[in-house]
């Protein structure tokens, strides 16, 4: 298969980076970080709307299409152009999230959110393969780092709007728009078109293309355990140490995550990503044996040490795999 390379997959490139379509793509990216946000902030309503139902798993439903078809969201990115996929994902991460206000009954609810993963997923393949292609090289490490900060900065900003929002429904419905007007700003500034050569997608294959080689696999292995962890402090150490830490927690971790993409101009950003991950497991020791009444200040410390990982597994996409295809898988 031809991949695309850097060029081909964004606009025609200047001098400079562009600065005003990397942000717009940043926004893109909050708002995939607000699928996962705006469940995890709305539990307790939801459980009052569908008493008994297993609510918690709305959260983690949207993982679900992510592990089953994570590999071929990024080979048919490669195939058809990451911003063609971009497009067709915000498009439906918009309808199915104004889909979601109705709050219709739970099992549909539920069929929505795992329709959202694919949605998802295509955002959050293609997004940072278009935005490393908007930079300049010396700016990459940099525009990396600044995407890892994507998912932290939309669960600070998602609890600020959900706190001024009467509830659930509402927040939805401005989810849903928020993603139709960022949908509406690219899709004029975006070259689409189709970037490879057609053939059947072979499953199995592209699996053992990808998991076997580490260059490939190691940012997303990095991503994924740093998820398990910063995704279950932010939806549940709030309710033990302060509501008040919904909207801070994330934003300190902004610190860490934008401190690795500038470490990682100067150092490997796999060394960056190892010293991340110890530091981590040092913080998250700390916090557990910090008597309770402490633990939502030493929890603000412990949050920018885990946002060190984040911004070197980002960094390293680009670092590790020179061609957007391998980016994008």
């Amino acid at each position: 298969m031809v991949e695309p390379s850097i060029s081909e997959a964004t606009p025609a490139r200047t001098a400079r980076s562009d600065w005003p379509l990397i942000w717009a793509l940043y926004g893109a990216g909050l708002l995939a970080g607000a699928q996962f946000a705006k469940i995890a902030l709305t539990l307790d309503p939801l459980a009052m709307r569908w008493p008994g139902a297993p609510v918690e798993i709305a959260v983690s439903a949207l993982s679900i299409v992510g592990i089953a078809f994570g590999v071929a969201a990024g080979v048919i990115a490669a195939l058809f152009g990451p911003a063609r996929v971009l497009i067709a994902g915000l498009a439906l991460a918009g309808a199915l999230s104004l889909l979601q206000a109705f709050l219709p009954a739970f099992g549909l609810f539920l069929g929505l959110r795992v329709l959202e993963g694919a949605a998802h997923l295509a955002i959050v393949v293609t997004a940072p393969t278009l935005i490393a292609g908007a930079a300049q090289v010396p700016d990459r490490p940099v525009v990396m780092g600044l995407w890892g900060t994507f998912f932290g900065v939309s669960f600070a900003l998602t609890a600020l709007v959900a706190g001024l929002l009467p509830g659930p429904r509402q927040l939805y419905a401005a989810h849903g728009m928020g993603m139709l007007a960022v949908l509406a700003w690219l899709v004029p500034r975006l070259e689409r078109g189709f970037q490879g050569q057609r053939e059947r997608l072979d499953f199995l294959r592209r699996h053992v293309e990808v998991y076997g080689r580490v260059r490939r696999i190691a940012p997303a292995i990095c991503f994924v355990f740093h998820t398990l962890i910063f995704l279950g402090v932010l939806t549940f150490l709030p309710r033990h140490v302060g509501t008040w830490t919904a909207p801070v927690l994330p934003l300190v971790a902004i610190a860490g995550t934008m401190a690795a993409g500038v470490l990682s101009r100067r150092i490997a950003p796999w060394r960056v990503a190892a010293w991340g991950y110890l530091l981590s497991a040092a913080a998250l020791v700390a916090l557990i044996v910090t008597p309770e009444a402490l633990r939502g200040v030493v929890a603000l410390p412990v949050m920018a040490i885990l946002g060190i990982a984040p911004g070197a597994a980002f960094a390293n996409v680009t670092a590790l795999n020179d061609e957007a295809g391998d980016q994008a898988k």
